[in-house]
């Protein structure tokens, strides 16, 4: 019998989700003494070009944080526009000439919206141009709405979007949903001190909002899940 998510990893929340502007925030300390393995995901909400958001594993010798201190190398830093996984370009009135970049493919702006030259004249032939099955991106969908075209994945999870433009002012691009994760052995710690204890600490030059969600596994035994509520069929 195949053996469940939820008996082979312990589930908690690292950080609840929560408004972060220019500033950082740590989560819990969780007890790592029964896990050889821990996962920090921290998922991230829109960020304005030019920011960043930051996650990372500190570690402690007890719940309450004492003596914490960072564990080198583990951190994971989101770039906005970079490797995302949702992203935007509001369209205001560019020039014809200027860019937008998707991914590696540039689409320019001209008097009329041609796929096959890439070139678009408006929101609308953005979002054309992006979708179209030859000269568009693939694994992205492109989407617009009063001028506002958003990009996502065409399979949830399998595509991320890298999104720039020449029009930073009328080809605004900014990111609306990001993923970055740290994982970690228990060797890890700092053991020869007694530092058994780990915690997420998010860091952002943006303002976004932020989540974390941590995993402990490779248990020693199947864990107990705490939560408010749960289904396994």
């Amino acid at each position: 019998m195949v053996k469940r998510i939820s008996e082979d990893m312990k589930i908690d929340v690292g950080l609840v989700s929560q408004a972060l502007n220019n500033s950082n925030v740590t989560g819990r300390y969780f007890d790592m003494s029964k896990y050889r393995k821990a996962l920090a995901v921290l998922i991230g909400g829109a960020m304005a070009a030019g920011t960043t958001s930051k996650v990372e594993f500190l570690q402690a010798s007890d719940a309450n944080g004492t003596g914490s201190k960072v564990i080198a190398g583990a951190a994971a830093t989101i770039t906005a526009n970079a490797n995302v996984t949702a992203a935007q370009v509001v369209v205001g009135t560019p020039a014809n000439g200027e860019t937008v970049t998707v991914n590696g493919i540039v689409f320019t702006k001209a008097s009329a919206t041609n796929t096959a030259n890439r070139e678009f004249a408006d929101a609308a032939g953005l979002e054309t141009c992006i979708n179209d099955e030859t000269y568009g991106v693939p694994g992205v969908t492109a989407t617009n709405n009063a001028g506002t075209v958003s990009l996502v994945a065409t399979d949830p999870g399998e595509t991320t979007i890298t999104l720039s433009s020449s029009d930073a002012v009328n080809l605004t691009c900014s990111t609306i949903q990001a993923v970055a994760y740290v994982e970690i052995s228990a060797s890890q710690l700092d053991l020869t001190n007694d530092f058994t204890h780990v915690a997420a600490k998010v860091t952002t030059t943006a303002n976004t909002n932020v989540a974390v969600v941590l995993l402990r596994g490779n248990a020693r035994f199947s864990p107990s899940q705490k939560v408010a509520a749960s289904a396994v069929i």
